[in-house]
């Protein structure tokens, strides 16, 4: 298994590598999350527990939230990266 902390820290790489490794590293812990939350609300509402699914379904809703800012970090470095292909 590789691990990718080498990048976030710096690393070799360094710049802006370690920021997208950081970014791709939150997104999808926030997407593991909002699975995670979605499955629990699902749960909770076959139990007939209705506060604890509306809290999971908050919860699953805060983390795609995450997911979506973490995503627009990645989305952006590969605009940046496509201006530069096309000047060239």
């Amino acid at each position: 298994m590789v691990s990718l902390d080498d990048y976030i820290e710096g690393g070799d790489e360094g710049g802006d590598v370690a920021a997208d490794f950081a970014a791709l590293k939150d997104a999808l812990k926030a997407l593991a999350d909002a699975v995670a939350s979605t499955n629990l609300a699902v749960i909770n509402a076959a139990q007939g527990d209705g506060a604890a699914a509306t809290q999971r379904v908050q919860a699953s809703v805060a983390a795609l939230k995450r997911f979506h800012d973490a995503f627009a970090v990645l989305d952006a470095g590969v605009e940046e990266g496509e201006g530069s292909e096309e000047e060239a």
